[in-house]
């Protein structure tokens, strides 16, 4: 069954270290959205060659999830356990939400597949988590004959993974590949001045499908049965068991499918020709400038509106360099005296991105907002530098660093009543190089621009599950 949440109404309220979700009269927490369950309660595992595929009801337009249920049950790694973590089966259930004869667009920077699995069954190490989600695409492509199209970076994925990846896929789905990116012309990185070299990537992370079996979310204009997903993780055992991760599900919002469908559709075209023209883009991308940089750049850095209502924008990167990057965008929207909570879960903050973020949140912190940033603590090349502490530390910002890599890309935004919210979920860290010439999506919603009821309450919703997530990250880290 799936609720239309037309006339909903809640408060979402921040107490203490938990974000409580405060619901009127009738809305009750049974209204959650449900993950079908095997007999334990854990969220039932679809099989390739099952009867059905298990998926979800109860579905609220915006739902997020993150993988700190798994990292508190079953601990950092869990290397003596192959059965997949809840954190992907849920990806599955979605994808076996699949309609009949439906398509599904996924973007992403590399998957894995396989891993040491051996013909007599696992090995030490099997991608046990991303291969209950091969199973749910198998699935619905048997069953339902499901139009499945994937666009990887190459760069990313070895010769011999992308031979594991065509394995595991054959017959299911058409898998294709940017190189150095899919907007980038070049299809190379490019050297700038004799000691700097700049690189692009494909570092999407969306699942679009355009539709479900769940029937349409509501009666409401712009609304339909389709289903986004879009997550800081890439599928492999590695980033579900060793970062935090989250998703966010965006259910029945028409434009938003469309904007991410053709998005994929443009990125696709790049990965079949090299994108040296347009010609192939769809009609909402065709106004997309090859900028000086060789790079095919989405000028409307103000974010594209999602259907009516619903308070909700995506903006899209390679951006412009001229303008101002969306998370500076965001902060100089906020009221102090109306917004006060600022809370931030970055994988990275970089140099030169800390040089305005930095004195934008200085600049808030006078006014009256209440500032706290978690970073990834240093994980392979990437650490917080000294440079970003002193500049931070300057501006009065309270900082700590998480023992366990941090992998979320989110900025939450609370009101002094409680009554308004916003959520900035971002494929990009705060990055030039991220923001500015890899393929990324960020995607914002504010409640108090959602005027139709159902969607305030959601995001109102979405805000305090990512809010409570937060704490729980931020009570565990230390100093960077």
């Amino acid at each position: 069954m799936v609720r239309a949440w037309g006339n909903l109404t809640t408060k979402i309220a921040a107490i203490g270290v938990a974000a409580v979700v405060v619901f009127s009269g009738v809305v009750s927490p049974a209204t959650a959205v449900d993950f079908t369950t095997d007999g334990s309660g854990k969220p039932k595992q679809p099989t390739a060659s099952g009867s059905a595929c298990p998926t979800l009801s109860n579905i609220r337009p915006i739902e997020v999830w993150y993988n700190l249920g798994d990292m508190d049950t079953r601990g950092y790694s869990d290397p003596g356990n192959n059965e997949p973590w809840s954190f992907m089966v849920k990806t599955a259930q979605v994808i076996c939400g699949a309609a009949q004869n439906a398509e599904i667009r996924i973007g992403m920077y590399f998957i894995r597949a396989l891993g040491t699995m051996t013909a007599a069954g696992p090995g030490s190490r099997p991608e046990s988590d991303p291969e209950v989600v091969y199973n749910a695409l198998q699935w619905v492509h048997t069953h339902r004959n499901v139009k499945i199209t994937i666009v990887l970076e190459k760069r990313a994925m070895p010769e011999a993974t992308r031979s594991l990846v065509a394995k595991r896929l054959s017959g299911i789905a058409s898998v294709n590949y940017c190189s150095h990116g899919c907007f980038n012309t070049r299809n190379k990185a490019t050297k700038v001045s004799k000691t700097k070299i700049i690189d692009f990537i494909n570092h999407e992370k969306i699942v679009a499908i355009n539709h479900t079996v769940w029937g349409k979310s509501d009666s409401q204009a712009g609304s339909d049965d389709s289903v986004v997903l879009s997550s800081s993780g890439n599928w492999a055992r590695s980033q579900t068991r060793l970062f935090y991760q989250e998703t966010v599900l965006i259910y029945g919002d028409k434009t938003y499918q469309t904007l991410m469908a053709n998005r994929f559709d443009a990125m696709l075209y790049c990965a079949k020709t090299g994108c040296k023209k347009n010609t192939g883009f769809p009609a909402d991308q065709k106004n997309w400038l090859k900028s000086k940089r060789k790079i095919w750049v989405d000028p409307i850095q103000s974010g594209h509106p999602t259907s009516s209502g619903r308070g909700t924008w995506v903006a899209f990167a390679p951006a412009p360099t001229s303008t101002r990057d969306y998370y500076l965008q965001a902060f100089d929207k906020i009221d102090c005296a109306v917004q006060n909570k600022v809370r931030i879960a970055m994988f990275r903050l970089t140099d030169d991105a800390s040089k305005k973020l930095a004195g934008r949140m200085a600049e808030l912190e006078k006014a009256g907002c209440d500032i706290k940033v978690v970073l990834t603590s240093p994980v392979g090349n990437y650490s917080v530098t000294s440079y970003v502490k002193n500049k931070l530390k300057k501006a009065g910002i309270w900082l700590k660093c998480s023992p366990v890599s941090l992998h979320t890309k989110l900025v939450l935004i609370g009101s002094k009543t409680g009554l308004d919210a916003k959520v900035i979920t971002s494929t990009a860290a705060m990055g030039v190089l991220s923001l500015t010439q890899s393929d990324e999506h960020t995607t914002i919603f504010d409640s108090s621009r959602a005027t139709l009821p159902g969607y305030a309450e959601a995001i109102r919703h979405a805000y305090g599950e990512y809010l409570a997530g937060w704490t729980e990250i931020a009570k565990k880290a230390t100093g960077c």
